[in-house]
Order: C-alpha cells, then structure tokens, then sequence
C-alpha cells in the first residue's frame, strides 16, 4: 500500500474515533432536563432525605425526562426506601442519584424553577402528624411505632380530618381486609377506595410533631399490654377466626378492665363453646377483633395477631 493513502486512512480513522468522544462524554454526564421538579414539602426516601424545593433532573443511560419524573414521583410516594425493580438510591450533596444496570438520573436542588412540565409531588400533604404509640401492623404493611404524615390523593374529596380517622381504624383491624372497597397498596402504603383517588397514603416522618388537619394518635383509647398471649390450636370465637401463634391484647380505657383480667377472659372464650354467641352481655366486633362487656361499653380488650 502506498505511504500516502496509508496516511489518508489513518487520518480518516482517527477523526472517526474524535468524532465520537464527545458523544460518548456526554452521553455519560448525562442531559439535563428543561423542566425542573417541585419537591413541596420536605420529605424522605428511605434514609435518604430532600428538602422542599426545585430540583434539576439529569437523565442518563438513554432515560426519558418524562420517564425520570415519574420514576421520582413514585419513589417520593414509596413507604420504606425499597425502590422496585431494582432501583437503588444514594444521597448526594443537593439531592440524591437514581441508579438501575445502566440507567439513571440525578436530583440536584436548585434556587430557581425553570421550565414548565417537570412535575411535582406532595401538594396535599396534610399539615398535622399521627402518632403510632407501638409497632403495628395493618395486613402486610408493617408501622413502627413512631410520627406520620398523611397525604391526601386528592383534594377534592376527602379531607384530612376524615383520613386520620380511617388510618386509626384501619390500624384497629384485625386481619387486614378492610372494609367496603378499600385496598391498601403496601409498597406505598396508600389506602383508597374504589379505582378513583379518594383515599390517602401514609409514611414515616422524623421532623417536628405538628397539630392540626391529620393528626391523631393510635391507640387513642386504649393501652396495649406487654408480652404476647399465645393460642396453641387454630380456633375462632363465632366468626371469628383465631389461626395458632402468638397475639397482642390491647384493653381499654376508661373501663378499668387490668391486662390480667383481659387476658383470663379471653382464655374463658377459647376454652368454652359458647356456638358462636358470647354470654351476656359480652359483644364481638369481628372485623377489629374486640370484645366489650356491653354495646358500647368501654369495659373490654382488642386482639391482634403477632406476625413475624
């Protein structure tokens, strides 16, 4: 081959390979969205935390702006920090970076919004904090004990007095199918009712206990009692089903009732067949699994079962 068309390849070759460095470099910095993202209050995702405000969103590894900003709002919405399908999220010095085999996008707070469209989250967060006086459980999702903050789905419908209400109910249930047409979704630990947005979703908050819409306590009127009672056989007293293992009794106040004494009557329902009714004047609330010495009295004790 000649020397001057060797030279012309490699000249050829070599500004081929040039051409490509800088797509190369920028496809791994990565682009950074036109629109920035509304953070509205502060909030969490697993240890992970972020501040109110406009955050920038680079995308890299080929992920769409819209794709990034629905992927941040859902894991804004998740309840425990394990981001689906493999996602994993690290904090960083003014936000947090998004990482799964190859893909990912960054958040970077900064002073000013810019754009329009980039999304937001958080817009009706109630303003109150619910108080969780011992680890629970509602179905599979599982509450330490610990503040919340609850977070309408819509503000149209349902307001936040109404869904502090619920939570504490939904906390007295029993086996965690809960009434009418309500369904938990437990990687967000949102509840609602029917295929529309009214309901709320629940998550862990560390900062200042506040009053006000959404703020409530659990248990209100009652006091759970220390240690476990455990029913050796499955079993049920009337409709309700009582599978072996061990269980929490919470009795309540105002009745005077001691854990003790919550405790020996329960073991008198178990040992005797009463067919499914309890003597008089006893009542059973099947769906909260609570027992009370009369409709409406506060004399009585609540059962739950100690999943591990």
């Amino acid at each position: 081959m000649r020397p001057s068309l060797r030279l012309t390849l490699l000249v050829t070759v070599l500004a081929s390979i040039a051409a490509l460095l800088p797509a190369s470099a920028s496809a791994q910095a990565g682009a950074v969205c036109p629109a920035t993202f509304q953070v509205l209050h502060n909030d969490q995702i697993g240890n992970v935390s972020l501040r109110a405000g406009a955050y920038d969103v680079t995308v890299r590894g080929g992920l769409s702006c819209t794709t990034s900003s629905d992927l941040f709002r859902e894991f804004l919405a998740d309840f425990d920090g394990r981001l689906p399908d493999g996602w994993r999220v690290t904090q960083t010095a003014n936000g947090a970076s998004f990482s799964r085999r190859g893909l990912g996008f960054t958040v970077v707070r900064v002073a000013n919004p810019h754009g329009g469209g980039g999304g937001q989250h958080g817009s009706a967060r109630c303003p109150g904090t619910f108080r969780v006086l011992h680890d629970d459980r509602i179905g599979a999702l599982r509450l330490a004990k610990g503040n919340y903050r609850i977070t309408l789905l819509s503000t149209h419908n349902l307001g936040c007095a109404r869904a502090s209400q619920l939570f504490a109910q939904f906390l007295q249930d029993y086996d965690g199918i809960l009434p009418g047409a309500w369904a938990l979704d437990v990687g967000t630990a949102t509840f609602r009712r029917g295929a529309g947005n009214y309901g709320f979703r629940v998550k862990p908050y560390s900062g200042t206990v506040t009053g006000g819409g959404g703020s409530g306590v659990h248990p209100r009127n009652a006091q759970r009692c220390p240690g476990s009672f455990r029913v050796l056989n499955n079993t049920r007293i009337g409709k309700l089903k009582l599978p072996h293992g061990p269980y929490k009794i919470t009795v309540l106040k105002g009745g005077g009732m001691t854990c003790q004494q919550a405790s020996s009557q329960f073991t008198r329902f178990l040992d005797e067949d009463f067919a499914g009714m309890l003597p008089s004047p006893w009542t059973l609330n099947v769906a909260s699994a609570t027992f009370r010495r009369g409709a409406g009295s506060n004399v009585g004790f609540r059962v739950k079962p100690v999943r591990g």
